[in-house]
Formats: structure tokens, sequence, C-alpha cells
């Protein structure tokens, strides 16, 4: 399989690939460069796909490269994080898949309808839904590590972009911080995002300073990754609006 680093230069970070006869998949928009005896490919996406993308604002096309050489994909000021796929199923939050092996099987994943209204995602809200053997790199707004929840243990969230994936088994669901209203009202909170074990999470709780900037004008964290627009939230454009 592919060798994957991660690249740390200027403040920024890249990731780097190195390729002996073999294939990759990238997201779109992702290459910086190649060196050696590759090629490009990228195919017509089905229609489910192309539906799914356009609902999500993640890609529907992510083209391969195969050959022998090196790839170096887009910086970016916040980072990546590889994970080491055995054969498990892994739920991609919005944003976060960057590459992956060629073995490394990439889907869509529908959230539930009330978590996806909860965090003002609508009543539709999809993911990017990985399976297989091989590596994966997700894009992260600070360092990443992963965390295995045991059977019933929470780990609970208020921002978006703490936690990066999760393995299928992992529940998870948006709910009040507090009991009562009155209690999450008091709270200073808005939603909380839960997620149960038993399974595995990848969290990045501590923004890079170049994504803690983005962020703090009103970005949506996979921003911090070089190849997507710092589009505001819904809440900013409104209160921008206003």
């Amino acid at each position: 399989m592919a060798e994957f680093r991660i690249v740390e230069r200027e403040g920024v970070h890249f990731v780097a690939i190195k390729l002996v006869d073999d294939t990759v998949r990238v997201e779109s928009g992702a290459l910086a460069f190649y060196r050696g005896n590759i090629r490009m490919d990228a195919r017509l996406p089905t229609v489910r796909t192309m539906v799914s993308a356009t609902l999500s604002e993640e890609r529907a096309v992510r083209p391969t490269l195969t050959g022998t050489g090196e790839v170096v994909l887009e910086s970016s000021v916040g980072g990546f994080h590889i994970v080491e796929m055995q054969g498990e199923e892994w739920i991609i939050e919005r944003g976060g898949y960057w590459a992956s092996d060629d073995e490394v099987e990439v889907g869509v994943y529908r959230e539930r309808v009330m978590n996806a209204f909860w965090t003002g995602d609508g009543f539709i809200d999809f993911h990017t839904r990985v399976r297989g053997y091989g590596k994966l790199v997700l894009t992260a707004r600070g360092p990443a590590h992963e965390i295995r929840l045991a059977d019933g243990e929470v780990y609970a969230a208020e921002a978006r972009g703490v936690v990066i994936a999760r393995t299928s088994e992992v529940t998870y669901r948006v709910r009040r911080p507090a009991r009562g209203i009155v209690g999450s009202w008091l709270s200073g909170e808005r939603m909380l995002r839960q997620f149960t074990g038993p399974g595995r999470i990848v969290v990045a709780p501590t923004p890079y300073w170049g994504a803690f900037i983005l962020e703090k004008l009103g970005a949506r964290p996979e921003a911090a990754n070089a190849g997507r627009p710092a589009v505001p939230p819904p809440e900013a454009a409104r209160a921008g609006n206003g």
C-alpha cells in the first residue's frame, strides 16, 4: 500500500504520499503536485452521490492517482490525522475526508433526522462513510488523537469539528446540555453532540492558531482545509445581514 506522511513546514501542514505501483484516492481539489510516472483518473459520480453531495456540501468526485512517484496534497492551517483501517467502518464528519488507499471503500451516510435538525443542518444531512483496509487521512482543526470508548462511556462536545470521525458502532445523538430547558439556558451552552461507546472516535479539541483565527472570524471548522472556502455558518450569516 501507499506510504502517507504528514509534514509540517512554515506553520502549515500537508500530506505527502509515496506510491510504488499503487493507487490512492484524494479529495477533489486536494492535489498540490506530483512527481513520477503517475496518472490521475476521475469518474462521473452516480446520481445518488451527486444528490447527497449537493445536500451535504461534500465533493461528488474524488479522483484517484495511480503509478510510482510522490504525490503532495494542498497545505492547511489546520492539520491531518492518519487512521490505519483494519476492516471496520467509519463515519466522517462533514469536510473530514482528505485521502485514502484505493482499497478503502468510500460512500455516503445519512445522519438521523433529529440529529441533523438540532445541529442546524436541516432534516437531511449526509456524511462520508468508509470501510475496508488501508490508510485513511482525515482533516482536523488541530492535533488529533484517537479515543476508545468503553460500552456506555460518553464523550460530549458543544463545538462542531471536535469529533472528526467515529466508528459505526458508536451511538451519536444531539441533546440539551442539562436535563431541563431552564438548566440548559443557564449553563450557557448550546446543544451537545454526544458520542456513546463502545467504539472509537477521532478528536481534535484544540485548534491550531490558524484554524482558531478562522473559527473566530465565523468560518466552519473544515475551512481550515486549504481546499475549502471559509463559509460562515447560517447563524453567523444571519447576524451579519442584521
